[in-house]
């Protein structure tokens, strides 16, 4: 028996791969022109893009679209896999092509954990969003009904809460005379014009506490069970290892701890079950090792989870600002959510930000604007994958918590006005844009940030 692919959704695609394929083509041609390497690869794939649309505009969804989805596929992914990253544009183009074309190849047979298979990847690798979110929510929800119907049994294991033990006595020592400013809203009257003229205003950062008490999240986000029930088959892009961007200055000293860090994208349930789990278990999980970390790190996954907006509400102070028509626009919130020991090395955003603490505690270092002459800026211009988050020259080389003073001696200058603190469960720290921010988590964690760009 099959189901009919949704003539909406049908369209939208028809239309992405009518104004898109005749140019992927050429690029593909020219690639395999410079390289002769290449040009078996390419010229199959041009001629598979060009079948793919003529079975999608016939609305041929079976056997034949579904092996050229394979072949678009496996050809795409392995270049990606071989080059560490795409080097030209086309590549992407042409594996989302594939992708949005072989959703309908198996919505039709009702296969919707597959279908949300390939939604999710091509979620992760860029495809447009004014397609794949929709059609993601109609594919969950048709899923959780075929699944109500069927009695699908919930997962029978029991896993642990995130934060049932922390050893609070291994965190960071903070000093008074270095602690950032703690504004607490239950306190404080006349809350928002005090934080707007305190704060905001002259773009200084504080840790508000007491905006988040009656945030659904911050309950039912403990419980891994939570999202292992909703969640476990979606795939999430996970670092694995540090993500020590120091390591750029003298790769050949520390060539083992660049090995260590790798992005892969796989299920929560593999994300939960093998990195989240044991790191709940371990009474000081804030120094575990390289192998044992994983970081669901700045990823949209509000969006492509949707359900997951009901758990929370936006900052209040930022919902006061929209109201007021004093911002010029927010993006939408971004997670963080992993083990003990994740570390986001020193650098700075464009935006303002309300970071929120959900479950367990971070470490934070901040600097001031003033500081950059003081940090050691990477201006790497490598082709490497990984080399090209540094292009807007906003990270530090320095390893803030065990710094080199003989190798960055002008750290010691910047070390004499920094502040840090200890974020806990419902704090908020609110980030100015420009600020320099270093990053550790002390224990499984999860955060929301909250960027926006104020007047």
């Amino acid at each position: 028996m099959t189901t009919t692919f949704p003539d909406s959704f049908r369209i939208q695609i028809f239309n992405l791969i009518k104004g898109c394929y005749v140019a992927t083509c050429e690029d593909l041609n020219e690639l395999g022109d410079e390289n002769e390497n290449l040009k078996p690869i390419t010229s199959t794939l041009s001629s598979d893009l060009k079948k793919l649309f003529y079975l999608y505009n016939k609305r041929q969804f079976g056997q034949q679209l579904k092996s050229l989805y394979e072949s678009i596929y496996n050809a795409t992914w392995n270049q990606l896999i071989v080059d560490k990253g795409w080097n030209h544009v086309c590549w992407r183009e042409a594996f989302i092509m594939g992708q949005m074309a072989g959703v309908a190849c198996f919505y039709i047979v009702s296969d919707y954990k597959k279908s949300l298979e390939i939604l999710d990847q091509s979620f992760i690798l860029g495809a447009p969003k004014d397609i794949v979110v929709p059609l993601m929510k109609h594919i969950q929800d048709l899923q959780q009904k075929s699944n109500e119907s069927n009695c699908s049994p919930s997962p029978s294991n029991i896993l642990p809460m995130m934060i049932e033990q922390v050893d609070k006595s291994t965190f960071p020592i903070i000093k008074d005379e270095f602690k950032i400013p703690l504004f607490d809203l239950s306190i404080t009257s006349n809350n928002f014009e005090t934080f707007k003229s305190n704060y905001l205003t002259p773009q200084k950062p504080c840790v508000i506490r007491g905006d988040t008490k009656d945030w659904k999240c911050m309950e039912l986000w403990k419980d891994l069970n939570y999202f292992l029930s909703k969640y476990s088959d979606r795939l999430v892009p996970i670092e694995l290892g540090h993500n020590r961007l120091d390591s750029l200055a003298n790769k050949s000293e520390q060539q083992q701890e660049v090995e260590d860090w790798e992005e892969k994208i796989m299920t929560f349930s593999k994300f939960i079950n093998e990195y989240m789990v044991p790191c709940s278990l371990e009474k000081d999980s804030s120094k575990i090792k390289s192998k044992s970390v994983g970081y669901l790190a700045q990823h949209n996954l509000i969006e492509q989870l949707p359900c997951l907006l009901d758990d929370f509400k936006n900052p209040s102070f930022l919902s006061t600002l929209e109201s007021n028509s004093e911002t010029n626009f927010t993006i939408s919130p971004h997670v963080w959510f992993g083990t003990g020991n994740t570390i986001t090395p020193l650098h700075f955003d464009s935006y303002d930000n309300f970071l929120a603490q959900i479950v367990g505690y971070k470490y934070i270092r901040l600097y001031h604007p003033n500081q950059k002459p003081n940090l050691y800026i990477s201006t790497t211009n490598s082709n490497n994958e990984k080399s090209k988050k540094t292009a807007q020259n906003n990270i530090s080389l320095v390893d803030i918590e065990n710094p080199d003073f003989i190798k960055y001696p002008l750290l010691l200058e910047a070390n004499k006005s920094y502040m840090d603190a200890i974020l806990e469960p419902g704090d908020m720290l609110f980030l100015p844009n420009l600020y320099w921010h270093y990053v550790r988590s002390l224990s499984p964690s999860f955060s929301l940030s909250f960027w926006f760009s104020n007047k």
